[in-house]
This record gives C-alpha cells, sequence and structure tokens, in this order.
C-alpha cells in the first residue's frame, strides 16, 4: 500500500514535519511492507518557509525587528535571488507563539515587525513580495505594519496614534506622504489561510481574537475599529475591505494589505499544494493521511486542508484526518472522500499534558492506523 502523509503542524507542540514523521513510525511499527511518503505542509502560517524552500531553494536573510509587543528579536525571511522575490512569513515577526499565554492581547500587540521585514525586502531590491498571514499575534488591520513603511494614523486632533488594535477606532485620517517610495515599484501577494471577511460575526475580531487573548468587551472595540478603518479608506480611498474575501485574515492584516501594499488575495492553501505538485503525488497514493492541531468547522472554509481534501476528491484517493483536537464532527460528515477522522488523544487528559506528550500520542496513533491499513490491503488481497 502506498500512503501519502501530508499534514500542517499541530499548534503550540508540533512541527509539521514532526508530524508527518511520528506518523510515519508509527505505522511502519505495524505495517512494515507500506510504502510511506511524507510531505510536511503549511497554510500561511508558522513553517510555510521551510516548505517552500524545500522546493524552491533560496535563502534565509534575517535582520532585528519588533515582535507584537514590540520587543526586539531577530527575524528571518526567504529571499530567492533569481526571482528577486521574498517570501515573508508574518507569524516569524507578529506570531501568537512568540508570545507567551499570559501576553497574549491583541488590543496592544502590533503587526509592525511584520512591516520591518517588508522594508528590509524593499530595501534589498524585491520586485515581489509574498506574505503568509497566519498564526498572527494581532488584530491591528495592517496598520502596525504599514506605519513601518511610513504611513501615519491620526486621530480627530491629529496626533499620530499608536498602531495597536485598540487604536483602529480612534483613526481619523491617514497621512502617506513618508510612505516608502518602493510600494509602488513592487509587486505584492498575500496568501491567507482563511476566507473570513474583515469584520462582523464571521470577521477578524469575533472569529480569531478569542484564540489572541481578547474577552467579550475586547471583541466589541476591536470590531468597532476595524468598521471605522473600513469606513474610512472606503470614503478616503474608494475601497471597501469588507467586500474582499479573505481580508479578515491575520486579524485583518489580509484586509489592510490590499489597501496599503496594493496587494493580492489569494489562497494559501491552493498555493503550497500548487507548488508541491499535489495531484501528482496523490495519483500515487492509495491513501492520503492528513490533518492538523484542530478540525472543526473553521478547517472547511478556505484551510490548507479543505484544499487538500477538495483535490484528493480529484483524484478518487480516500483520505483519513488525523489531529489533535476533534470538533463539529457534523461538518466532517458533510465532506466527501473522507474515510475516518479521529484525534490522536488517546484517553481523557488536560491541554498541558496533550502537548506534552503530542509526540508520543502521535506516533501511537499511528501504529493503530498501521493495524488499520494492514487488514484494509490483506483484505484487497
Amino acid at each position: 500500500m502506498k500512503i501519502l502523509i501530508a499534514t500542517d503542524k499541530f499548534k503550540d507542540s508540533l512541527s509539521a514535519k514532526a508530524v508527518c514523521e511520528g506518523l510515519r513510525q508509527g505505522i511502519l511499527r505495524t505495517f512494515p511492507t507500506a510504502k510511506i511518503e511524507t510531505l510536511p505542509l503549511a497554510d500561511g502560517g508558522e513553517g510555510t518557509l521551510e516548505t517552500l524552500q524545500s522546493v524552491w531553494g533560496g535563502e534565509f536573510m534575517s535582520c532585528e525587528v519588533n515582535d507584537p509587543l514590540s520587543r526586539k528579536i531577530k527575524a528571518n525571511y526567504l529571499w530567492i535571488e533569481e526571482k528577486q522575490t521574498a517570501i515573508i512569513e508574518m507569524a516569524r515577526a507578529s506570531g501568537i507563539e512568540l508570545l507567551t499565554q499570559n501576553e497574549r492581547n491583541c488590543l496592544i500587540t502590533n503587526t509592525f515587525g511584520t512591516g520591518e521585514l517588508i522594508k528590509d525586502a524593499l530595501e534589498k531590491g524585491a520586485n515581489e513580495i509574498i506574505l503568509t498571514v497566519g498564526g498572527s499575534a494581532t488584530n491591528d488591520a495592517g496598520i502596525g505594519m504599514a506605519s513601518a513603511l511610513g504611513y501615519e494614523f491620526l486621530d480627530k486632533n491629529d496626533v499620530i496614534l499608536e498602531p495597536i488594535g485598540k487604536n483602529l477606532r480612534e483613526i481619523f485620517s491617514i497621512e502617506t506622504k513618508n510612505k516608502h517610495p518602493k510600494l509602488s515599484q513592487t509587486k505584492f501577494i498575500v496568501a491567507t489561510d482563511v476566507t473570513n471577511p474583515f469584520y462582523g460575526k464571521n470577521g477578524a475580531a469575533y472569529v480569531f481574537s478569542p484564540q489572541k487573548g481578547a474577552n467579550e468587551k475586547d471583541i466589541k472595540i476591536l470590531e468597532l475599529g476595524l468598521e471605522n478603518i473600513n469606513a474610512l479608506i472606503k470614503k478616503e480611498f474608494k475601497i471597501d475591505l469588507q467586500a474582499i474575501e479573505g481580508s479578515g485574515a491575520g486579524g485583518g492584516i489580509g484586509g489592510g494589505a490590499v489597501h496599503f501594499l496594493r496587494a493580492q488575495i489569494k489562497s494559501a492553501g491552493q498555493w503550497i499544494l500548487e507548488i508541491n505538485q499535489i495531484e501528482n503525488k496523490l495519483k500515487n497514493a492509495d491513501i492520503l493521511i492528513t490533518g492538523e492541531g484542530k478540525i472543526d468547522s473553521q478547517t472547511w472554509q478556505g484551510k490548507l486542508i479543505s484544499q487538500f481534501v477538495l483535490q484528493a476528491k480529484t483524484t478518487q484517493t480516500p483520505v483519513i484526518l488525523v489531529c489533535g483536537t476533534l470538533h463539529n464532527v457534523g461538518s466532517i460528515i458533510q465532506q466527501d472522500g473522507i474515510l475516518f477522522a479521529s484525534s490522536i488523544l488517546n484517553e481523557p487528559m488536560n491541554l498541558e499534558n496533550a502537548l506534552q506528550n503530542a509526540a508520543e500520542l502521535v506516533e501511537n496513533h499511528g501504529v493503530l492506523l498501521g493495524k488499520l491499513l494492514k487488514g484494509i490491503s490483506l483484505k484487497k488481497r
């Protein structure tokens, strides 16, 4: 049996590479004759650059930037010299995994560091910059990023505001006279892992900010801010970010990039699958094992796993889903081509124990999958 293992990371515990390798080792313990190919994937969040480098090559460029709480850190991006292209992973400078659980507060975090990475690439001579926006710690609509590139955000008294989430509602005007001159000379693409709108019940604040430390009061503040800056941009620049699919990605940086960078939004999942020539790999596989840390209703809103399942449907490759947390079974049942879905958790345990023991849990789950797949293989004979 030919098995393709291609998973995303298990957030806060295991990289995509570690998940794939753990499952592979587990399967081979009970199904040693299986032919297994592993393909760690990322959908625009942590680990995306490594996935791309394995296909495109390039080198990592490092520079000092501000983290989401404006502390100095070293971050890098992928530079492809022959294409004069920079691929910037927002999570490296403005990611949630840069903060402890207690530090996560998207009222005060910002994307300034992401803007500093973009500035470095511009000054290196980039003709094209691809920005991936998964895994953010922010809900500032990209005003932090824009501030690093020379934009200024003023209140009604013409005082420059700190570019953080809670100040979005105070923005009265946007000053562009000092914006970086190379912005207009560079092509920007934003690769998003979601299709959510800028604001509203399915928007950046309501759907994603609770993961970044926001309570109900905070969500309302952020929502008002997103509505305010969209109204301002719509009035002054004739761009309605709310009408753009994926503008809510990365705490609204998807929409912010459309305006501040004149970027085009495209699906990170579809893009990654195309780069890795997934169709050919699926045609050569008897079964696909894929998954991520949590599978729930959000999984099917344009994320990598949903794109992967759709692709597997076209090649008629059965799919097994593996995850840490399995929610909303009903949404999984509605997806064609999924043979089985399961969590690696084999007994009741708290989150801390699950994260600490994730590697062992993944491999043990692989052992069980190996027994299942070996049985299916023997039955086919």
